[in-house]
């Protein structure tokens, strides 16, 4: 009888209570302005463990603050949402200075986005995260690669991390990607 007890605790600890409620992981976050309006939109990566296979959605925002935008593409989601795995902020050419710096003090005060995450500019952030991933599972990761791989073939620090422009408060010093018609390209920085 000892023996069936210990089987049945061994098989509830084995199989464990499973999570089926998808995550949703942050890669990247866009930042557009239009109007007045922050357009915001978050590249995720879905994951259910349910599933081996990974989802990316693009979920957009917008409102007359970034903190209204953010909160309009929480309510969309079902589960919340996980900003650690942040790789990239981009912010399209519209965005202002002021507005960067609202940005920074948003990013900022969420502890989650890791000072380490890269800040781009582009010419539409909300397009470029649009694009299919070329080289791993999203295009902020993708991205990232390529201003590492960059960096180092060209010996250059583009001061580009989250602390550097934080520190600097200043968008002229950001790498730019450019949307081609077969993929996005760094411009020298």
């Amino acid at each position: 009888m000892k023996k069936v007890v210990i089987c049945l605790i061994f098989l509830i600890f084995l199989c464990g209570c499973q999570n089926s409620k998808p995550e949703y992981l942050i890669s990247s976050i866009g930042v557009d302005t239009e109007n007045g309006l922050f357009n915001v939109c978050f590249e995720t990566v879905i994951i259910n463990s349910e599933s081996p296979q990974q989802n990316l959605k693009l979920i957009k925002g917008s409102g007359d603050t970034l903190k209204k935008a953010v909160l309009e593409i929480t309510r969309e989601c079902t589960q919340p949402i996980l900003l650690s795995h942040c790789a990239l902020i981009a912010i399209g050419e519209s965005v202002t200075e002021n507005q960067l710096n609202q940005i920074l003090d948003y990013c900022y005060d969420k502890d989650e986005i890791t000072l380490s995450a890269f800040f781009i500019k582009t010419e539409n952030a909300e397009k470029l995260l649009s694009q299919k991933p070329v080289s791993s599972v999203c295009v902020g990761y993708d991205i990232m690669g390529l201003i590492e791989q960059y960096s180092k073939l060209q010996n250059k620090n583009p001061k580009n991390r989250f602390f550097e422009v934080v520190a600097l408060k200043n968008q002229q010093n950001l790498p730019k990607i450019i949307l081609k018609e077969k993929g996005y390209y760094i411009e020298d920085f």
